[in-house]
């Protein structure tokens, strides 16, 4: 691991082993010798990943929650914020819920699906759940719908393409959700030069929230409660200067802190 740690650090080396070898972050310390194939691999993909390629570009894969997805050029890669948004957001859904248990049928949107991550996780969790897995990017559709395959959920998720919930794909469901949920673009254009050279790998737009970040946020905010059932949430994760922004236009609206102690996330029940 020492050898293999300098040309990337150590949590890309350890990303790029445990999937070249195919085991736990554990085991690669057990001393085994690599194989010669493996370790030429390790330093074809290791130099990709010093030159700045995300290494879950490199291994098609990226954990979400416990499982797995496939990522690539087309699509965000999943991050521990948005599984952190997935376990608040079925706290609540799971609260108000009550005694009526889960099974109970919902109908949840996932807007800006990406990997179709959320939409998969909160099927997984939701078992009677029916999901529509939104996007505007029909390459990103194209991620979700491998991934939707990958766990048998083509039957519950219906993957389409849609930019706002102003089109007639998402305004046709007035007051018929019960979980409007997104993980939005929400990075000021000005920011996106300065992001890590990684991230500036992921699609823009999947990135760029508009001049203030806010762009799709506001949007969501402004028309989500109108498809949303009474006592129905939204569920945004948001860029930590949006907090005022969300209030002005949503005085209810909860907002929570990640695990970092950033503004991160914003809740909106319909009353």
């Amino acid at each position: 691991m020492r050898e293999a740690a300098k040309s990337v650090s150590r949590a890309e080396a350890e990303y790029l082993l445990m999937h070249l070898l195919q085991v736990p972050r554990h085991e690669l310390y057990v001393g085994s010798a690599i194989a010669a194939r493996i370790a030429s691999r390790f330093r074809r993909l290791a130099a990709r990943a010093k030159a700045g390629e995300p290494v879950q570009y490199l291994t098609r894969s990226a954990p979400f929650l416990d499982f797995q997805v496939h990522v690539d050029h087309r699509v965000l890669i999943p991050r521990p914020e948005t599984e952190e948004l997935v376990v608040r957001t079925l706290s609540r859904v799971r609260s108000g819920c009550k005694l009526q248990a889960v099974s109970r049928k919902l109908f949840v949107v996932d807007f800006g699906t990406g990997s179709g991550c959320i939409a998969i996780a909160l099927a997984r969790a939701l078992p009677a759940a029916r999901v529509a897995a939104v996007d505007a990017s029909k390459a990103a559709l194209a991620v979700a719908a491998q991934n939707v395959a990958r766990y048998g959920l083509a039957k519950r998720i219906r993957l389409a393409q849609a930019r706002s919930l102003e089109e007639r794909t998402l305004s046709r469901l007035r007051g018929g959700l019960d979980l409007l949920i997104s993980n939005p673009p929400y990075v000021p254009t000005p920011r996106l030069a300065r992001l890590q050279r990684t991230v500036r790998r992921e699609p823009r737009l999947a990135l760029d929230g508009g001049p203030k970040g806010a762009s799709i946020v506001a949007m969501l905010v402004t028309h989500g409660p109108a498809l949303i059932k009474t006592g129905g949430w939204l569920a945004i994760e948001i860029d930590a200067t949006h907090e005022a922004a969300v209030r002005k236009l949503a005085p209810d609206a909860e907002i929570e802190r990640d695990l970092a102690g950033r503004i991160r996330y914003a809740f909106l029940r319909k009353c």
